[in-house]
């Protein structure tokens, strides 16, 4: 794990925990629009940067490596947080286990921890992982989940970049893989939640309404106090990813208005 910085001149720190399976670049924008107000220090969890060659492990794990770093650099409190997706279970672990107060947060289409029984766990697991195999190594079922129209820079050379896409996926390893998802949806938490003082908002595209349903219908058991924000007409990941300007004018908005 490693962290990237923007706007270091700032003094006000915000942390960013990205998707998975996406390499950091695709939120380098999102974070450097963010770092015209803050400091940014963007996560990149262990075993997604290849040069790292390393395996992901868990959320309980990149948060408490997490925490630990921002104390080695003297960071004892947080202006605001943001994670996408298992970033925003993250948000989450950090925020009930980590002793470093948050003003702000936003959770991104956040996954939220299963209930089931553990062998249905499992099997959603072994799915979870069988998808993703299946996906790297086709350019077309890449492109029947991540429509080039919404999810390619340049949908006339969307060929070009789907490809680099998956040559990084073809980094990962299989239990960088099977961790990611296993994780992503079984990661511990304290309950009930601790009291927090954090302004929580959870944001949700209503193109990603269905698939997010159950994850929000147990934040808002979970984390009463949070804000539901729907973000019009965006797909899981494409805000961040796609329109880092608007992405980040509606989180600095948020992050920047007074309490």
């Amino acid at each position: 794990m490693y962290i990237r910085e923007y706007g270091n001149a700032h003094k006000k720190d915000l942390l960013f925990f990205p998707g998975s399976c996406e390499p950091w670049q695709e939120f380098a924008g999102a974070a450097e629009e963010l770092a015209q107000s803050f400091h940014v220090l963007l996560v990149v969890p262990d075993g997604q940067d290849p040069d790292e060659h390393t395996d992901f492990i868990s959320v309980e794990k990149t948060v408490e490596d997490t925490g630990a770093w921002l104390k080695t650099r003297g960071i004892d409190h947080l202006e605001a947080i943001y994670g996408l997706s298992y970033g925003g279970g993250m948000v989450t672990r950090f925020l009930v286990s980590q002793n470093i107060p948050v003003k702000k947060a936003i959770i991104d289409a956040g996954t939220a921890p299963y209930t089931y029984p553990k062998w249905i766990c499992k099997l959603i697991c072994v799915r979870d992982y069988f998808m993703v195999k299946v996906g790297r190594a086709s350019i077309g079922a890449m492109k029947m989940a991540f429509p080039p129209e919404r999810f390619a820079r340049n949908p006339d050379k969307a060929g070009e970049e789907y490809r680099e896409i998956q040559r990084y996926m073809k980094t990962y390893s299989n239990k960088t893989i099977w961790n990611i998802f296993w994780s992503a949806n079984n990661y511990e938490i304290p309950h009930p939640a601790p009291k927090l003082d954090t302004k929580i908002q959870f944001w949700v595209g209503t193109d990603e309404w269905g698939s997010r349903f159950r994850d929000l219908k147990w934040y808002q058991k979970y984390l009463p106090q949070l804000e539901l924000v729907r973000i019009a007409n965006m797909a899981h990941g494409e805000y961040v990813m796609m329109h880092p300007k608007e992405f980040a004018a509606k989180a600095l908005e948020f992050f920047e208005e007074e309490q």
